[in-house]
């Protein structure tokens, strides 16, 4: 079986620019990682905080969907 990686290749150009930026600014491999791997860090994150606000906004508006007909449901009985 093939495994698929999903790569988002314009947030790997974003990184690889900012990580050489980083090293022509600091001069210094190690401080340049250091600095892109808080950054992976960060946008994992913001990645998890997102699908998390997404997926509660899809649950209040299923709940909500349910409250209301079964509320229609028991006006009718």
């Amino acid at each position: 079986m093939k495994n698929k990686l999903s790569i988002d290749w314009k947030k790997a150009l974003i990184f690889l620019v900012i990580s050489a930026g980083l090293i022509y600014i600091t001069r210094s491999i190690l401080m340049s990682i250091g600095i892109v791997l808080v950054l992976f860090i960060i946008d994992g994150l913001l990645a998890n905080w997102e699908y998390r606000r997404k997926t509660k906004q899809i649950f209040d508006e299923l709940r909500r969907m349910k409250e209301e007909k079964e509320n229609g449901d028991s006006v009718h009985d």
